[in-house]
Order: structure tokens, then sequence, then C-alpha cells
């Protein structure tokens, strides 16, 4: 008989496992899972394994009851529930099982999404600065459009965009398109349709690029027309970017160009490419290819354990050389930077399974992180960290195009380097009074490391600022080298400190880009809310200048999407948490604010969404 388990949160958002229809004897077998909320208490069985949310336990009763930390919204949803579920026998042999579906007895209903519309409106999204359309329209026979041979291969790259549409760019036949280089600003461009041809006016490619982008939107919108018109248009943010964690969940490298043709449809130009984590390293670097070899991969039994549902067997995958250029390359014709993250010093637990030297043996305290992983920071007293950051940083710097390499610094906790008798002794060595401002030195070391190699240093809010949420992390002392690229994620307020100290910044805050945060508080929604829950049009609404004074809104660089992966535990979990809050978040990264009102975007963005449709892109409700 094969076991079932039933995993139901109860009317109290208690978890409860219960196990039937099996012979084994309690105690006879190992039940293994991960979860996104850690384990507070737990009755009916004992936790013999936990590393991070990976738990295996031995039962002693056929229900199981785990209390988890509070959810922020008092309530649980799918994603909340164990994944990767297996069970182990007495003999260490994988058993055959049966996981039902996660159940609620208290279901918490979606809202509804009453859908107000309206016929008039720009449905170019991002917004155009200028739009001034005529009533008289251009008949385009067949879709197709003339463009001079030596633009061909120019026209590739918007392959994915006009083979949805049917939309031929080709030397023979159609309508005109006539391209003129003129002096403007970088991604500036502008669109001229009258009865006789499109004139295009850039004066570099991104110029270029998004006139081409913006056409494509407006013949999806009016099918086998265009309508006369103007268009003028740039961008008031110079880093409009997504991010994707890597380590916690792998996405091969046409995963990620698919990413990138979303990204580029609505004019975002950075991808933040988070490499490493506790859960994993995903670069093979020449310096220290085992890193990848054993710190890429996870399994039951093997050195890295099956983090977030990654399940029994072996999982996982890295990015050699020349997937990085190939990406490399397709990102620039998309106008695309990529900029790589290593997450240092903490958020080290699997570097350090595989290169324990870079901790002091000698230390005897145990700490632990937010996501409860124990010893997972890298100590900068030790003689073998020092070569290994001149190593790693010295090859990325060759193997990445973009001067910017993100070096982590996020959620280091208090306890990481207390009690290290070789940090207490390069303490007096340096005479620094406090951790932070030893994680200050560190970090001005790795400023310097990257500038010889002509890179510039970027990194989590926490290099530049004491953390702001209470969860046991450290921060500066207030030491930090000013040209560093803050990324300031823990809400809003973070963002003007950063440039009230004179940082550029980037504004992330997990309350309005963080997509891996639930829609709402519905049961049947996915993702985690320990930031907020983030609908559509919180994220239209956002004002990212607000707050910040005059004299340092120079500092504010531009705002960024994140998807963190810990609870993308199926694939097709992805394109809901992104899809259309990232093309919401391209209005406001381009515009710097939402000029139009909620109607007439939400109108624009149905036309988006049907579009992204018909390239594969499932969708959430808005």
């Amino acid at each position: 008989m094969i076991p079932e388990a039933q995993p139901i949160f109860t009317q109290n958002n208690q978890l409860r496992i219960e196990i039937f229809n099996h012979n084994l004897q309690h105690g006879e077998f190992k039940f293994c899972f991960s979860l996104v909320y850690s384990i507070i208490s737990i009755d009916g069985a004992k936790i013999i394994k936990q590393v991070g949310r990976y738990y295996e336990l031995k039962t002693h009763q056929n229900n199981i009851f785990i209390t988890l930390q509070p959810s922020r919204i008092k309530s649980y949803n799918m994603s909340c529930g164990p994944e990767g579920v297996f069970i182990i026998s007495k003999k260490e042999e994988l058993l055959n099982l049966n996981l039902k579906s996660l159940k609620f007895e208290k279901e918490i209903i979606s809202p509804s999404y009453d859908f107000e519309t309206i016929d008039n409106f720009n449905p170019i999204i991002p917004e155009t600065e200028v739009a001034n359309f005529k009533n008289k329209f251009i008949n385009l026979k067949n879709l197709k459009i003339k463009i001079n041979s030596d633009e061909i291969k120019f026209f590739d790259v918007f392959s994915s965009y006009s083979s949805a549409i049917s939309l031929d760019f080709n030397s023979f036949e159609g309508f005109p398109l006539i391209f003129q280089k003129i002096e403007i600003k970088d991604e500036e461009y502008k669109i001229n349709i009258n009865e006789n041809k499109i004139e295009i006016f850039f004066s570099n490619y991104a110029g270029k690029f998004y006139a081409i982008i913006s056409l494509i939107q407006l013949i999806h919108f009016y099918k086998n027309k265009l309508p006369h018109c103007n268009i003028e248009d740039k961008p008031s943010l110079k880093w409009r970017g997504m991010h994707l964690d890597c380590a916690r969940q792998y996405y091969s490298i046409n995963e990620i160009k698919r990413l990138f043709n979303y990204m580029a449809l609505f004019k975002l130009n950075r991808f933040h490419w988070h490499l490493t984590d506790n859960e994993a390293w995903r670069i093979k670097l020449d310096c220290y290819p085992h890193l990848a070899d054993t710190g890429a991969f996870r399994g039951y039994n093997h050195l890295i354990p099956p983090f977030y549902g990654s399940g029994y067997h072996k999982y996982g995958g890295y990015y050699e050389k020349d997937d990085v250029a190939e990406l490399i390359r397709y990102g620039k014709k998309l106008n695309i930077e990529i900029m790589p993250e290593i997450d240092l010093p903490a958020h080290s637990w699997t570097l350090l399974q595989v290169m324990p030297e870079l901790r002091d043996q000698s230390s005897n305290t145990e700490s632990k992180d937010v996501g409860l992983y124990s010893n997972n920071t890298i100590n900068p007293s030790v003689k073998e960290t020092n070569i290994f950051l001149e190593n790693i940083f010295k090859e990325l710097s060759e193997i990445f195009t973009f001067d910017i390499i993100h070096v982590g610094v996020d959620e280091r906790p208090k306890d990481s380097w207390e009690s290290s008798p070789k940090i207490i002794e390069f303490m007096k060595k340096n005479k620094l009074t406090s951790y932070d401002a030893v994680q200050d030195l560190y970090m001005n070391n790795i400023i310097s490391t990257l500038k010889k190699n002509n890179k510039r240093t970027a990194a989590w809010n926490e290099a530049a600022l004491p953390p702001h949420n209470d969860i046991g992390s450290s921060g500066s002392a207030g030491e930090l080298d000013k040209s560093c690229l803050i990324f300031a994620w823990e809400h809003s307020e973070v963002g003007i400190e950063s440039t009230k100290r004179n940082f550029e910044t980037i504004l992330c805050p997990g309350q309005k880009t963080y997509f891996d945060m639930a829609y709402n508080n519905s049961t049947k929604e996915r993702g985690i809310c320990w930031a907020s829950t983030i609908e559509v049009k919180e994220i239209h609404d956002w004002k990212p200048m607000e707050g910040i004074d005059q004299s340092h809104q120079k500092y504010m660089q531009g705002i960024q999407g994140q998807l963190w992966s810990e609870t993308i535990t199926d694939k097709e979990y992805f394109d809901y948490m992104i899809n259309p809050r990232l093309a919401t978040l391209s209005e406001v990264a381009w515009r710097s604010k939402s000029f139009r009102n909620w109607v007439e975007f939400r109108s624009s963005l149905l036309n988006s969404v049907r579009l992204l449709t018909k390239m594969g892109w499932k969708f959430h409700k808005f």
C-alpha cells in the first residue's frame, strides 16, 4: 500500500499533515520537505535534521501538527505548505508517496477584478512623453513593412514580437520605414507616421531599438492599420531593471532569454543576475571550478540538501563562461546590460560547505541568519578569504562586460563574527571598534579590488546603512566608499536615507517591487508576504521620488523589480508572479511616476497582456 500525505491548514492557521494508508511503523521512516516559513513548534514528530527551511522528521503518530512563523497577513496560501515532499525508509531507500493537494479548512476567496476600460488611450507601455494621434489611418496591407536591405539583420532581434502578430519586416514590399540619425539623447527617439512613410529619428542603438518596440505595440493595437501620429519619447530614469534569483531555483539560458524578451518589450535595460546564495553557487569559474561542480546541485544525501521543493533527486545546474557570453550578446541586442551578483559575506552557506577554510575554524559561536542557515558568513580576517575575493572578482571582471558588479552584503547575522579569535586580532590590528566597522573595511577592500579591474561595486542597503528591519542583521558603521551603488530594498525610507547620504541609489523596496510577494491574501494565491501583498494597481500608483529632497534626487538613479525564487517551485508560477507586475513597473521606471490614471493604464495593459499571451506568457488577473 502506497502511503498518502494530506497537508491541511486548520481553522487556526496550524499546518496539519496527515499520513495514512501505510503499514510502516512510526519512527521507521523519515518525512522530508521544505517550507518557506520557519517551524516554531511541532507535535507528532521530531525534527532530526534541519538546514535552513529544509526539514527531516521522525514521526510518532499519524498526524503532525506544525506551528509556523506568523504570516504578516495572518493567513497562509498555496506557497506555504510543504514542498518537495518525500519519505525515506529505515534502510535509507526512497519510498513511493502519494502527496495530496494542500487544503484550507478556512478559505479566503480571491478578490474580484471588475474591469472598467476606455476606448481612447495611448496603447504603448511605458507611456510615451508626447503622442499626437490623428484621426487618419494608413492601411497596412498584409502587415508588411518595407525596410532597407542593410537593416534586415537589425530586425532579426524583433522576431519573437513580429511573429506573434504576423508582422513582416522585409526589403521587398510594404509600407516604407526610414531611419534618420540625429543629435538627441541616448535612448531617446521620435516617430513620425504620415500617408507616405514611417520616419524614425534616433541617436544611438537604444533609441532606434525602442522606436521599433513602440511601433510594434502600435501595430498590435491597431491591427492592420496605423494612425498618422507624432511620437517623442525618452526615459526619466537611467536604471530600469529586473532581478532574477537563479540560486534558489535554476533557470536555463533560454528561460532567461525569454525574460529578456519581456523586459525589452517594456524598455527595461538592466538585468540583475543573482548567481549565488545560501542554496547554490551557479557560476563556474576557472579559479575555483569545484564550487559549481558541487555547489550548483542538491538532493537527498548530497552535500547540499534539497531546498525549496527540489525533492529527493539531484537538481540544479550552473552557467559556464560560454553561457554568460551568449546571454551578454543577446542582452545587448535588446539594450539590456547584465549585472552579476555574488552574494557575500553572508548568504554563503553552500560556499562554506565546499570551502570551509573561508571561516575561522577556531570560532566557537554558531550564528543563524533570518533563513535559519547556521554559520553562513565568510570571515574577512582569514587569509584564504582575501585570496578568494581577489581571484573571483578578477575573473568575474573579465567575464562580464558591464561596468558594475553586485557583491551582496545583505542580512549578515549580528553574531556572525563574534568569538572569532582571528576577527578579534584583526580588529585590534586595524583599530576597529565594532563588527560593522569590520564590514566597512571588508567592503572598501572589495571596492578597491574591483576598481583595479575597472569595475564599480554595487550592494544592498546594509552595505551603507544600519539595517531597518529587526531580523538580527548588521550593517554599516558609516565608512563606506561613496562610489558604491546602493540597492535600497527594505522599504522606501531606506532609499530616502541612502540618497541623503549621497549614495547613488536604485530603489527596490519589498513593498512595491518584490514579485515573490503574493498579490493578495487569498488562500489560492502563490507567494509570501513578509513585506506586503502587491496588487498591480499598487505598483502603478507608486511614486518613487516621493520623500526625496530636491537636492538629493540626482542620486536616485532608477528602480528595479525582483523575483526571489523560494516559492517558484514549479516553472508555471514564474509567469504569474511577474506578469503583469513587471510591465506595470516599467511605466513607473520610464516616467518615474505614473502620469495616466489607472483606468487608462489598465486599458493599455490589457492590450499588452494580449500581445504577451500570443508570445506564450500567462498572466495574473489585475
